[in-house]
């Protein structure tokens, strides 16, 4: 017998829990029916309540399976977060991270209690990393009181290095077992070189970081070679429609007027980026961007989920027959 259970809980948060909160009005108000809002202990929307995170009682047995969610709930719970709540405007969305925030670390506590291994795990934690560095940026300029900084550091770094180890277990595995594939077309996640390379910058001087990266295989390393020796010369540019693309700038005359204010050579659609050059104490450019902050906003299932995003939203849609993408 497998001293792990696999838990059974086909929907977002377990009925047991659901009914505790609701009596004790521990509902978060993402989650209350709005036909109840008004009452003194406001009902939950079964198609809205997510598991919150809770510390173990000392000395507390194995939870129940039936309290615990199998890995395609929880995909299915990531998804209906990144696609339905993160992308909310009615909120602060400091609010809006700390609700998700603390879902997710519910989410990865029952990945460790079942132990979801490979490819499930790893499909689990790189929408969780992305959302970490998307929050770390979002609410840099927040108040301590508001956002820690360190404590999204400290998660996404957690998340990361599990990745990275999931990764390494699962290729391996996946050479053991089909030991004459040609290795190149043994990848287990079209993503591990995003992931790769955000390691090497959140640990820019550690050399066993370094090293690692050195060590990977080479369709991996193809990334890490162009960070570390893009724009090293005077002569290389850098193409304006893709900076255009990239800083989301409404046309190429808008961007080319920010690059010289910041005294970037712009001539034929192309940037020259040097930094003996650069304006630094030039404090705020007039970018005029297509995009409002909340129209960005909107962008952030793709972001999130990235290239394995659309295969996962659309598979994993539905939680215990209410349809996580279009709750009532």
């Amino acid at each position: 017998m497998p001293d792990f259970l696999i838990g059974t809980c086909m929907s977002m948060c377990p009925e047991k829990e659901r009914w505790m909160r609701e009596r004790e009005g521990l509902l978060h108000v993402f989650e209350i029916d709005p036909r109840t809002q008004a009452l003194k202990r406001p009902k939950a929307d079964l198609a809205k309540t997510v598991k919150c995170f809770s510390r173990p009682a000392a000395g507390q047995l194995m939870p129940d399976a039936t309290e615990l969610r199998p890995a395609p709930v929880l995909l299915a719970t990531i998804t209906y977060l990144f696609t339905k709540v993160a992308t909310r405007l009615d909120h602060d969305w400091a609010m809006i991270y700390d609700f998700i925030f603390d879902r997710l670390r519910a989410i990865r506590q029952e990945v460790v209690i079942q132990r979801i291994r490979g490819l499930q795990s790893i499909q689990i934690l790189e929408p969780i990393v992305r959302f970490h560095v998307y929050a770390g940026q979002r609410l840099c300029e927040k108040k301590i009181s508001v956002f820690d900084p360190k404590l999204n550091s400290q998660h996404l770094l957690e998340c990361l290095k599990q990745l990275l180890v999931l990764y390494d277990e699962t290729e391996e595995q996946s050479w053991i077992d089909n030991p004459k594939e040609d290795t190149d077309n043994l990848s287990i996640s079209n993503n591990r070189s995003q992931m790769e390379s955000l390691y090497i910058l959140l640990h820019l001087g550690d050399v066993s970081a370094l090293e690692r990266g050195l060590a990977l295989p080479e369709k991996y390393r193809e990334t890490i070679k162009i960070m570390s020796s893009a724009y090293n010369s005077k002569l290389l540019t850098f193409p304006g429609l893709k900076l255009q693309e990239i800083l989301m700038y409404k046309n190429i005359e808008k961007l080319a007027a920010d690059c010289n204010l910041f005294q970037l050579s712009f001539a034929h659609e192309n940037v020259q980026f040097q930094a003996s050059k650069f304006r630094t104490e030039v404090l705020l450019a007039n970018p005029d961007m297509y995009f409002t902050l909340q129209t960005y906003q909107g962008f952030l299932p793709t972001i999130l989920f990235k290239t394995d995003g659309t295969g996962l939203i659309s598979e994993q849609s539905s939680v215990g027959g209410n349809n996580v993408l279009n709750p009532s």
